[in-house]
């Protein structure tokens, strides 16, 4: 079965075809209309795929009833290598198939900005394709969403042996709604929310290091999230 989804995931770019996830019929991608904040009940059958920032809102439970697949350092080009141990066993599954043992109608996605750091944009921008293919072969009745990465603090970046300069995040901001767009994501973002007008993370939405949100920060974005909520209407008797 694994086998067919990777040959599902790679036949559209060979035959130059690009593959789109499902939407709402009413509420074309990427960005959804705000509306009243959606309750607790919707994302009880959404995952939250990412790194290490993932872990903070998982254990401050600002989203109580999603499921959260994450690993520290994950990046667009590394999700689909990481693997996650089964409880109870020395066996181990993929990222998408541990995610899929929730059986999400809703994926999120929020990686960060891992990557960025070492490669230039149009490179990361290719993993993001990448993963897309893998997400829609293997989740075709989700609704996907991406979140767009914050940036540093100065002082963190000033720190980087490979510091990302502002204009780079602010680009590649526009690059990933770009492909929202294309692949027919829904598009949070979470960049505008904690960057200043330096172009930097506002000092008082990190941890303390510099590239982290803070409660608050995080706070923010899951108010973002849940006034920006597409329905999930997929169903058996009324497929899209």
């Amino acid at each position: 079965m694994i086998a067919a989804l990777l040959l599902l995931a790679l036949l559209p770019s060979a035959l130059g075809e690009t593959l789109r996830a499902y939407c709402d019929p009413d509420t074309p991608p990427p960005f959804v209309p705000e509306h009243a904040p959606a309750g607790d009940d919707y994302f009880s059958d959404a995952v939250f795929i990412g790194d290490s920032m993932m872990e903070y809102w998982e254990i401050y439970e600002l989203l109580p009833t999603a499921s959260f697949v994450w690993q520290v350092g994950m990046s667009p080009m590394s999700v689909g290598r990481k693997q996650f141990r089964v409880a109870g066993s020395n066996e181990k599954i993929s990222t998408y198939d541990q995610a899929a043992l929730y059986h999400p109608a809703k994926i999120y996605v929020w990686l960060g900005a891992n990557g960025l750091d070492t490669k230039n944009s149009e490179l990361v921008l290719e993993d993001y394709e990448k993963m897309a293919d893998e997400l829609i072969a293997h989740f075709p009745d989700a609704l996907i969403y991406v979140i767009s990465p914050p940036p540093m603090t100065w002082k963190r970046a000033t720190q980087e042996k490979y510091p990302v300069a502002p204009r780079r995040y602010e680009n590649f901001e526009g690059m990933l709604r770009e492909l929202a767009a294309r692949r027919n994501f829904y598009y949070i973002d979470a960049y505008h929310l904690v960057t200043g007008e330096n172009g930097y993370m506002r000092g008082n939405c990190s941890i303390g290091d510099g590239f982290h949100l803070n409660r608050t920060a995080l706070g923010m974005v899951t108010d973002y999230i849940r006034a920006h909520t597409a329905p999930y209407r997929k169903t058996e008797e009324n497929p899209q």
